[in-house]
């Protein structure tokens, strides 16, 4: 019974997201990579995930239904230098380490597209559609998601993450599907939902989190209401257990809160971190080296000594697509089996140098330099501006911290492109809106779902 709930929802939302408007469209592609996690299949070879067919049904549907628009919207995209030349690092690692192999080079184009596809995916909606009205539905679905995640912790058990998994064919998750899920542990409690790991949790929760914040005085939902959903992703993000979750989403709230305030105050409140981050370093540094307590500085020590020793032979070009994959051992059902010492690679730093090397790592911090530097040299156009350039210097600072954990990135490239769409909407509507943002909700209503000729 289980399994045919599971395979109604997930072709009830693939139906959505081809007969639907453009807004059903991309908050069904948003339910979907959240719903359904990244280690489940149909097919093992080549990898057939329910997440890989709603972003790739996602730009299929939108280039079928919308052509006139989606080479326009191609052509607006402000970020195809910057992904271009992480594309073409990742092509020299595949060649220097594989030669001309066709199947190497597939992988390496899938695992590009699986990674930045979302942002142009929100890009290409939000060139065409409100934000507001895209807002109203992320709102619903973030309450229910917090809901879920409150249960877990009250029923000790994950059911709608394992039963989920159990309908599909294939699993290669991080724990055994034998009995009902449950991440609490000894010295924290820890929550998913149906998202892959705690920590990718997490970085739903900064993303969201910091998008709620920003349209407090936007008018488009009842402050009531945003209320009791600021209660509910303060109650998820503690329970989640991520530390960096917690410690990005009070950055970032941090810095929207400081966004218009006076420069005296700014350095006030600088001050005052620095001096609680000196008073309270040793008391952070004695929690971190507790290896019993999840990740540690010891353990990201050993995580730095591994990087360094799988580089050796290429430090420039890394090692190829998918080769920190290889590194670990894998169980007799695909799981993978992570050496105590190491624990896994928490930081796109370590995975990016042995995949791809230095040119590697320099291109992902080159794409993020400039997607910041787009918000922020218009900071004063429109006001998804600056909660843009906020939620990419947060979330970079997140996968630098803890890592690219169970596309954890789509989450924030999901938001991020919403952003950015809304940012380059044809138009001037944007400039007029600012001061208003009475007016500029009056007009997001009438905006018709469907697109409209630039």
């Amino acid at each position: 019974m289980s399994t045919a709930i599971v395979y109604v929802i997930l072709f009830s939302l693939l139906t959505i997201m081809v007969i639907g408007s453009s807004k059903a469209r991309f908050l069904a592609l948003f339910v979907g990579i959240v719903v359904f996690p990244l280690g489940i299949s149909f097919l093992k070879s080549p990898t057939l995930r329910p997440q890989d067919m709603f972003l790739y049904g996602f730009l299929v549907v939108a280039f079928m239904k919308d052509r006139e628009y989606f080479w326009d919207d191609l052509k607006a995209f402000p970020l195809k230098i910057p992904l271009l030349l992480i594309l073409l690092c990742h092509f020299a690692s595949v060649y220097f380490n594989d030669g001309f192999k066709v199947k190497q080079f597939y992988a390496c184009t899938r695992e590009f597209i699986e990674l930045y596809g979302y942002l142009f995916a929100a890009f290409i909606t939000t060139r065409r559609i409100s934000v507001a009205s895209i807002t109203k539905g992320l709102f619903l679905f973030t309450a229910g998601i917090c809901v879920l995640g409150i249960l877990e912790i009250l029923l000790q058990g994950n059911y709608p993450y394992t039963y989920i998994c159990r309908a599909f064919p294939i699993y290669s998750g991080y724990y055994s599907l034998d009995s009902i899920i449950s991440c609490i542990q000894e010295y924290r409690i820890r929550a998913m939902v149906t998202t892959a790991h705690p920590t990718a949790y997490g970085t739903l929760l900064c993303c969201l989190t910091l998008f709620f914040v920003s349209i407090w005085n936007r008018g488009y939902i009842e402050k009531n209401k945003l209320l009791a959903l600021y209660a509910l992703l303060a109650i998820n993000l503690f329970l989640c257990g991520s530390r960096t979750g917690m410690l990005c989403a009070g950055l970032g709230l941090l810095l929207i809160f400081l966004q218009n305030k006076s420069v005296v105050l700014k350095f006030a409140c600088a001050g005052i971190c620095f001096f609680a981050a000196v008073a309270y370093i040793n008391t952070a540094i004695e929690e971190f080296s507790q290896q019993s307590k999840g990740s540690s500085l010891s353990l990201r020590e050993q995580q730095m000594l591994f990087t360094l020793f799988q580089i050796q032979q290429s430090p420039i070009v890394g090692n190829g697509t998918g080769y920190t994959k290889n590194v670990f051992d894998y169980d007799d059902e695909g799981r993978p089996i992570n050496d105590a010492s190491i624990g896994g690679l928490e930081s796109i730093v370590f995975r990016s140098l042995i995949d791809y090397g230095f040119i590697g790592l320099a291109a992902y911090y080159f794409y993020a330099l400039c997607l910041f530097m787009l918000f922020f040299r218009r900071r004063k156009t429109y006001w998804t501006a600056p909660v843009g350039y906020h939620m990419v210097f947060i979330s970079t600072l997140f996968f630098t911290l803890s890592g690219h954990i169970g596309n954890n990135t789509a989450f924030a490239f999901l938001l991020d492109g919403l952003l950015l769409g809304a940012l380059y909407r044809e138009g001037d509507d944007s400039e007029k809106s600012e001061d208003n943002p009475e007016l500029e909700h009056a007009e997001m209503e009438q905006i018709e779902e469907e697109p409209t000729a630039p």
